[in-house]
């Protein structure tokens, strides 16, 4: 058997680690240098082979039935002599049990470790086996081994959560493991009282797809875990009233998601002041798909992300009907000169200035904006109107938007004679239950749009106009805007 005797430090690049570090009373070997062994068994011709002098297969067979009673154990192994080192950092089958565990180690060193094992146990499959006392850590330890996940063959979780899983028989490779699942949660309530089993990869949508779950009750620092190179990450806040988690934590795990392209994150309405709070901003250089539901710091998070491919953003139930904390004097803070009725002023005006930030910040391609009970001031209304050139779908439920809103969409003939459209690839408008819109506003601005579109421009005209529980949109406008959309209008 031809033995390569690269020696360890040639191939990690953390020369500067104390592998001892490991161990509270490090391994002390006996010298043994300077003793001949064949001298030893001429004199003894009866007494055992030294162990030193056995053939390396069998040292092998013996050092990986070692890492299977201590996954630690080659780290001493290898410390015994120079010969051993070299049997042992080239011999695979001894590193494909790894062991994790909040709290016998630092992070740090268990992630060095896990890269470490992972990298000299290749091409084969390994075990990894995680006892966790904080399952908050889970994401920390586990990170580095993640790109790996091809080629776990069982994954063990011991401590707060328990769970024993055979990897071989999902086909689990990373193109098809990229969606990340954070349920924020309280360990004294929520997650004792849940009945349902929890698993920590479920088969996803596409087919043949997966997807990572993990319950935390603080997201981890992207100090803490190695880069997750994760798509798509959802986080879900715990039910109301429960544990939360403060934008700078989102904001701050989000950093270490270079890969992101589809963010959803899913809270519930807790208030709290981040006016004087200076927040980092993010790079997402990859995002596509941006969705916020159900929070009060809609602002924080859109003022804080930068996201120059953005196509596709989602607002839903954003709207509130009590005052916002904080004071802001922010360029565009100032009152609305239109001073139209909303339901929820101050969430109207924090949802239209995070939303004004990120697309100074960004010039996103926005295709796609939806607005489900997430409202704006008209002045930022036509602000937005004013930036998204490339928009071509727009969608908004229970809007408390003004005719003057709707009539922004008009072709606006200018002094010099030209016409400048807003939006000017709208291809699919839909309004629910709008009630402050009148009928004669909503014909007039998609009825003089239409004629103009439809005639002056190349292809960029609506296809399809819905408009369902707008009271102030009865059959009688239905008949006079049918003259113009024909088929494309659906009215309810």
């Amino acid at each position: 058997m031809m033995l390569h005797s690269t020696p360890l430090k040639a191939i990690l690049p953390y020369e500067h680690v104390d592998l001892s570090l490991a161990f509270s009373a490090p391994l002390q070997p006996r010298r043994v240098t300077d003793v001949d062994p064949n001298d030893a068994a001429r004199s003894h011709p009866t007494s055992p082979t030294p162990i030193d002098a056995l053939p390396a297969e069998l040292l092998i067979e013996t050092f990986a039935v070692s890492s299977i009673v201590d996954p630690l154990s080659p780290l001493a192994i290898r410390a015994v002599s120079r010969r051993w080192r070299e049997i042992v950092d080239t011999s695979p089958q001894i590193w494909r049990h790894i062991s994790l565990d909040d709290e016998s180690r630092p992070i740090p060193l268990q992630n060095y470790h896990a890269e470490q094992w992972a990298y000299l146990s290749s091409p084969l499959p390994f075990d990894v086996e995680v006892n966790l006392t904080n399952l908050d850590n889970m994401l920390p330890l586990i990170s580095p081994l993640l790109p790996f996940i091809d080629r776990w063959r069982s994954f063990t979780l011991t401590g707060q959560r328990e769970e024993e899983v055979d990897m071989s028989e999902m086909d689990l490779i990373p193109t098809t493991f990229q969606h990340l699942n954070i349920s924020i949660c309280d360990w004294d309530t929520e997650y004792l009282e849940e009945d349902e089993v929890k698993n920590t990869f479920v088969s996803s949508y596409p087919p043949f797809a997966y997807m990572m779950n993990a319950w935390v009750g603080k997201l981890p620092s992207y100090e803490m875990t190695a880069p997750l190179r994760f798509t798509t990450v959802h986080i879900t806040e715990g039910s109301f009233g429960a544990i939360s988690a403060h934008p700078r934590t989102v904001l701050d795990f989000l950093r270490a998601c270079p890969d992101l392209q589809c963010f959803y994150f899913s809270g519930w309405p807790h208030d709290e002041d981040l006016s004087s709070e200076r927040l980092p901003i993010v790079n997402l250089p990859n995002l596509h798909t941006l969705q916020f539901k159900s929070t009060c710091n809609a602002r924080a998070y859109l003022s804080s992300l930068h996201t120059p491919l953005l196509q596709n953003l989602h607002l839903a139930h954003l709207n509130v009907d009590f005052k916002l904390q904080g004071e802001y004097s922010e360029p565009g803070d100032s009152e609305d000169e239109a001073g139209d009725y909303s339901q929820s002023p101050s969430s109207d005006q924090a949802t239209g200035m995070g939303l004004r930030k990120l697309i100074h910040r960004s010039h996103p391609p926005l295709k796609v904006l939806e607005m489900d009970f997430s409202d704006m001031r008209t002045k930022d209304f036509r602000y937005i109107f004013d930036r998204l050139v490339d928009l071509e779908e727009f969608r908004i439920v229970a809007s408390d938007m003004s005719d003057k809103v709707i009539g922004l969409l008009k072709p606006n003939v200018l002094e010099d004679g030209t016409v400048h459209l807003r939006l000017p690839h709208l291809r699919i408008f839909r309004l629910y239950n709008c009630q402050r819109l009148s009928g004669n506003a909503i014909v007039s601005a998609l009825s003089s749009r239409l004629v103009y579109t439809d005639s002056e421009t190349d292809g960029d005209t609506l296809s399809e106009v819905a408009i369902v529980g707008c009271d102030g949109f009865t059959s009688r406008h239905e008949v006079q805007l049918q003259r113009v959309l024909r088929s494309r209008l659906r009215y309810d």
